[in-house]
């Protein structure tokens, strides 16, 4: 498991289709070490902080593995970071990495707080309004870290797991919860209890609790 490409950027305003929007998702990657703070990476700033970024949204990931499969969905190159990633990951699957996991790479510690949903600006971004649809249907969603302990990250940096406190906790697991309405109750209250949750999808659970 390591870093395949490290992306920052800030807010720009983008237009496709005659709409104009304001949005950090056309990051560059960059090769010198980049310190991670708390909020995420010095140079990288979030367009809404209402509905990214934060301390449990701190660094956005995508796994480089999916690439290829939407490159031949879009009929497109799909430029890295394509998703508006912060870190393009290798070996990291939603299938295997679960909420709570707790990572090294470089002198920084990260922890997985939820997965990511993919929204309409995604869809903007490459040029395709079926693009989010698509990602759920395959729950290649990626997933975010909040970060437990700041330091320099690289680009090829191992990602060392260090700790899973919910093991079958994974983010395919809880993506999956989230997106069917008719998941059980208990499962619903599972998810709740993890200390480890981001705070908005333990508000969302919670309400559909009632």
């Amino acid at each position: 498991m390591r870093i395949h490409s490290l992306n920052i950027g800030e807010p720009q305003s983008m237009t496709r289709n005659g709409k104009t929007v304001t949005t950090s998702m056309n990051r560059t990657p960059v090769a010198e070490p980049t310190q991670l703070e708390i909020l995420g990476f010095v140079g990288d700033k979030a367009a809404n902080g209402k509905v990214h970024g934060g301390p449990d949204k701190a660094v956005c990931c995508y796994p480089m593995e999916h690439y290829p499969y939407f490159r031949e969905k879009l009929a497109a190159p799909l430029d890295i970071p394509a998703f508006g990633e912060n870190l393009t990951t290798e070996g990291l699957f939603e299938s295997e990495v679960c909420i709570g996991d707790v990572f090294q790479i470089g002198r920084a510690t990260v922890q997985i707080s939820q997965p990511r949903q993919p929204c309409g600006t995604l869809a903007l971004r490459n040029g395709n309004p079926e693009l989010p649809k698509w990602v759920n249907e395959k729950l290649y969603t990626g997933f975010y870290f909040r970060v437990l302990k700041p330091g320099i990250v690289r680009v090829h940096d191992a990602v060392k797991l260090i700790e899973r406190p919910n093991a079958g906790a994974t983010v395919e697991t809880l993506s999956i919860a989230m997106l069917n309405k008719q998941t059980p109750r208990g499962q619903i209250e599972q998810w709740v209890a993890l200390p480890e949750l981001s705070q908005s999808w333990r508000e969302t659970f919670t309400q559909r609790l009632g």
